[in-house]
Formats: structure tokens, sequence, C-alpha cells
């Protein structure tokens, strides 16, 4: 069994202050070290953290939180990215970008956030998507590892030659950074798109991100003092590209990262911007969060239309303005 741990030392403050967490004195950041041991000292959601094979390493950032990281990922070096409580970002061996959500003081959980665009108001008529052994595998990585990683952008189309092998990436687009985000396909199809990702490392595993991913991550932008409980559950037009925000006028969801208004603990696009389907269902639909610039033509405000809500709708491949974000755990 081979452990790597990375000792970091002190860690710079954020650029955008979105968290109460400060390290104090401030002092430069040093490089990253990766020196041998038989055993680690993070922590998890269920206590000790496990020790871990093959080629995942143990991050530990200046204030001493942790997270894993899998093999051919590697930490970013842009200052404000390095911190696990308020938004550790990792990227990928084709240069995705992902953030490690801790689940350590936030664990892992549906939560009824009380915003309902359809369906029954209440948590009452959805899914217990904890019964099928595809959240089971994700959920007990969660439990073994303290947390999960979550697409730091929507997902776009990443290689492949074909609509049928393509893989999602998680890529800032941009006016001058080419790529189109996955748009008009099913939730089946995000599903193996999802799970072919990154399948020939033994260390990680991408997959669709289920509700509890999605409810999950949003409390812990609550938690982290990042956002408060209302700009995620009744009004996120402050931090979301919908209708009648202030900082995206025109734009119609066909960026991902284009604004910095739109980034939450690291996190581009949770509110607004485009609809994103999850596993969770309701009935036979799938489940949308986030709320989006438009639906079908229509405008979306963000005060009906807020990151935490639900719209259950049918899981087919003919929705413009709904994509998709993908998640990675450990295995």
């Amino acid at each position: 069994m081979k452990i790597s741990i990375c000792l970091l030392g002190v860690i710079l403050p954020l650029a955008v202050a979105c968290s109460p967490y400060v390290v104090d004195p401030v002092l430069p950041e040093p490089e990253p070290t990766i020196p041998e041991s038989s055993g680690s000292n993070g922590e998890n959601q269920g206590g000790q953290a496990p020790p871990t094979s093959g080629d995942v390493s143990l991050y530990t950032d200046g204030n001493g939180d942790t997270a894993y990281i899998p093999a051919g990922f590697s930490v970013s070096e842009t200052e404000g990215e390095r911190n696990v409580r308020t938004g550790l970002v990792v990227i990928g061996p084709d240069g995705s970008e992902y953030v490690w959500v801790p689940t350590k003081g936030t664990p892992l959980k549906i939560r009824d956030f009380g915003s309902y665009f359809s369906g029954s108001g209440s948590l009452s008529g959805y899914g217990d998507e904890t019964s099928l052994p595809a959240y089971q595998s994700m959920a007990e990585s969660v439990e073994k590892y303290g947390g999960f990683y979550i697409g730091r952008y929507e997902a776009s189309f990443g290689s492949g030659s074909s609509l049928s092998d393509y893989v999602p990436a998680s890529k800032r687009i941009t006016a001058d950074q080419s790529g189109r985000i996955w748009v008009r396909f099913s939730p089946q199809d995000a599903t193996t798109a999802c799970e072919n990702l990154y399948k020939d490392n033994t260390t990680v595993q991408g997959f669709f991100l289920w509700g509890a991913n999605w409810d999950t991550t949003l409390q812990w932008l609550v938690d982290s003092g990042c956002k408060t409980y209302s700009e995620v559950a009744s009004d996120s037009t402050s931090w979301g590209n919908y209708s009648d925000d202030s900082f995206s006028p025109n734009a119609r969801g066909n960026y991902t990262g284009a604004w910095e208004q739109a980034k939450a603990n690291n996190i581009y696009d949770l509110a607004g911007n485009n609809w994103e389907w999850t596993q969770e269902r309701y009935g036979s639909n799938y489940v949308m969060r986030s709320g989006g610039y438009n639906l079908m033509g229509g405008a979306c405000p963000g005060s009906r239309y807020p990151a935490a809500v639900r719209d259950p709708l049918p899981g087919n491949s003919n929705h413009p303005n709904v994509c998709f974000r993908v998640g990675l755990h450990l295995k």
C-alpha cells in the first residue's frame, strides 16, 4: 500500500471574501511536499480518515483540514483555491476542474429547503434514492473519505468522436474560451457518460449527481458562511445568471464560469444559468435543480427559481436549457 500526504503550512485568505474562515497571521503559501508515510491524519464525518491505497494522496491545508486527491489529479496553484473549508480546487488529467465538498460538518443527505416549482410541495412525493446500489456505492465512499467532488462548472462535451461515446468535461466556457455546454440529452445518457469518465483510473469514479449531493453542496455553502440560507433556498438572484440579475445581461446559459458574481466556494453557476438534471426522481420524472436563465422560452427570476428549487420533468432529450454537473467519488 502506498500513501502520500501533502503538507502545506499556512494558506493565504481567499481573494473573494466568501467565508468567515481566516488564517492569521497571513504568511506566503509554501509549495506542497509529498513525503512518504505509513498512515494518515485526516478526519471524516465518521472519525479518523482511513488508510488509502494505490496513488490516492492526502492533502492537508494550512488550517489542518484534509481532502483526498485521486491519482493523476493535482491541487490548483491559484491563490484562494487551496483551502478545504472554502473550496479546494483540483485539476484532472484532462484539465477539468472539481471542488471538494467536505462532509465532516455537513453530512451527506437529502434536505428540504422548501423550494418547489412543481410536484407535491414537499419531499413526501420524491423517491428514495438511498436504496439504489449506485447511490450506496457513492455514499460509502463519502463516509470513508469524508467528502466528494463536484464539477466546478456545468458539464460540457469532453473527449469522444460521437454523442454515444463522449465523456463530459468540467471546464470554463466564455467568449474567449471555447466549448459547448452539454444540453439536449437524457438523464440516462448523462449517467452513462459520467460513469465512463476516468474509467481507467483505479482511484476515482465519475457519477451523475444525486439529489443528496446537490443538497449537501448547498448546505455546505451555508455552513461555511459563503451564502445565507435565504440566498440558497428563497432568492438566489445575487449570485446566479437569471433573467433579472444585475451582472449577466442578455446571457442565455451559453457560458459557464463567465461571471465571478456567480461563484460560491469556487463553484460556478450553482444558481441560475442552466437548469441541471440530477438522478433524484419524482415518480417517473427526473428532478432539475438550480433554476436557470430561462426554461422553454420563459424567463426565470432568481426569486422564484433559487438554487435549491426542485422541478421534476420527463427525462428526455428535448430541453435546450437543461444541462448537468459531474460528480466524483474516490474508490
